[in-house]
């Protein structure tokens, strides 16, 4: 039984050491695989050839030269190892190949206020709204290269203060926009003296240099766009009435490329660019909010002093908690900005006009005025349907005292303010089409025209009779062929028979 038991375990041992045999082989295989690949990889220059027979010993032709894809392979295993190779900061720096645009470093302090850019971003991410962390700190250097490079400034100008307006999207590239506070800006020029057209009127003025806490003209602020955080920085020009009266006439979407013209049934006085600024001046004129009690009306109206708008004075504004800021019908939160006046400025142009003899006492039938300063937004309406224009709700219910409130707008979808204690961001993040509460029906077109009454045809009295046949003739043959010389002749007859 013994030499049965012996003789099953033959085969057995036989192919044990027949598989450790061929794993001894195919390790020292690939062993030398390694070697071989690593001296092609490495290229070491005292290899001899007294050397070679010893690496290629043992190797049969099929493993002598290495596979290309094993190359590949390698050479792709290897990569994320190689280090880069260390700069001596002694030595001068290369010079840029011809045509090719030397990159500047962002120093780590640029002159200006950006505020904390990163937790506005965090803050409005707590209301559904934001970029993600990633493409915050990307727009945040985006920030930083506007305030420090001040592309398509002029001589003189310079960007003191910036901040991320919003986002706009379009169909093909969205807008990332962004507000700032320039210094050195010059005023527009005035209009020529003398006797001016009323339906001429000049943009709002730019206002001065100071922080702007209440915005008073739709041309306060300088706004840069750029398709994205990698995208230069382009310059959007001041507002004009005319565009903000042909941009609410106007329901689109933007297409993303600035110089598009607007194809829209009302015609519109300039390219897309132009129309984004329209909107952004109409956006923020009707979204700028702030909290009740951060601002301050201190206008001298008894002695018909200009509207005067600030903070308020230190001390009086606590804060408020994001229960407080929810209570809309209680006045918690108000206009920071003038509206835009059918005129199509915040601020009403006097065309110079007088009262007559007969009436001193009369008023300019034009005059148009703007809504109270600091008015509660509860009194906001949606056209057509008299509904509220605001909505609030508190956002962090699991931890109701640090809770903030979320106030969105329902006549801009997209403009959203949160509000928490001291602290408030406005933010605009949609398509830049105002609600009308219903449904956008063009311009009707105009009565259509009566046709004209011509007299009727009589033959003159010198005819020779013959021109019923004659015309009769004539128009066959224009009617027939169609050609230059059937209305020549056409021509020609009609002028014989009268």
């Amino acid at each position: 039984g013994g030499d049965g038991v012996h003789g099953n375990r033959r085969p057995f041992e036989g192919t044990m050491s027949g598989i450790r045999a061929m794993g001894e082989k195919e390790a020292l295989m690939g062993f030398l695989k390694e070697r071989l690949l690593h001296l092609i990889e490495t290229q070491p220059s005292d290899l001899t050839p007294d050397l070679l027979p010893f690496i290629f010993e043992n190797l049969s032709t099929e493993t002598t030269l290495p596979q290309e894809q094993d190359i590949h392979d390698l050479k792709e295993k290897v990569r994320p190892f190689k280090l880069p190779v260390p700069v001596d900061p002694a030595a001068p720096p290369a010079e840029p190949v011809e045509g090719q645009e030397v990159e500047e470093l962002l120093p780590v302090e640029v002159e200006g206020d950006m505020g904390d850019v990163l937790h506005d971003l965090g803050f409005l991410e707590r209301a559904g709204v934001g970029f993600g962390k990633e493409e915050a700190v990307r727009l945040y250097l985006s920030l930083k290269t506007l305030l420090h490079k001040n592309p398509d400034a002029v001589e003189g100008e310079k960007i003191s203060s910036v901040r991320l307006w919003g986002k706009i999207m379009g169909v093909e590239k969205d807008y990332i926009i962004a507000e700032c506070l320039m210094s050195g800006r010059q005023p527009n020029p005035p209009l020529p003296e003398g006797e001016q057209d009323p339906s001429i009127v000049p943009p709002d003025s730019i206002g001065s240099e100071a922080p702007v806490d209440f915005m008073m003209s739709s041309n306060a602020f300088v706004y840069y766009v750029t398709s994205g955080h990698s995208s230069p920085w382009r310059r959007l020009p001041d507002v004009e009435p005319k565009t903000i009266i042909a941009a609410r006439n106007i329901r689109r979407f933007f297409t993303g490329n600035l110089d598009a013209p607007v194809l829209s049934k009302s015609s519109f006085p300039g390219r897309e660019l132009h129309y984004l600024r329209a909107q952004i001046a109409r956006i923020s004129a009707d979204c700028r909010i702030a909290p009740r009690g951060h601002l301050a009306d201190v206008t001298d109206y008894e002695g018909g002093g200009e509207l005067t708008v600030g903070l308020s004075e230190e001390g009086t504004f606590f804060g408020m908690t994001g229960h407080a800021l929810c209570e809309l019908h209680k006045s918690s939160w108000v206009h920071a900005s003038l509206d835009l006046l059918p005129q199509g400025r915040c601020k009403y142009y006097d065309y110079g006009w007088t009262p007559p003899e007969s009436n001193p006492d009369a008023k300019d039938p034009r005059l148009e005025k703007n809504r109270p300063a600091l008015q509660s937004i509860h009194l906001d309406k949606i056209p057509k349907y008299d509904s509220p224009a605001w909505t609030a709700h508190l956002a962090g219910g699991k931890a109701p005292q640090y809770a903030c409130a979320v106030v969105r707008s329902l006549a801009w979808p997209g403009a959203v303010t949160v509000g928490w204690g001291y602290t408030f961001v406005n933010f605009y993040c949609g398509w830049g089409v105002y609600e009308t509460g219903a449904m956008f029906t063009p311009p009707v077109v105009g009565k259509v025209l009566p046709e004209p009454s011509l007299p009727e045809y009589k033959r003159n009295e010198k005819c020779k009779g013959v021109a019923g046949n004659s015309i009769a003739f004539s128009a066959f043959i224009f009617t027939r062929f169609r050609s230059p010389f059937s209305h020549i002749i056409f021509t020609h007859l009609f002028v014989q028979a009268i």
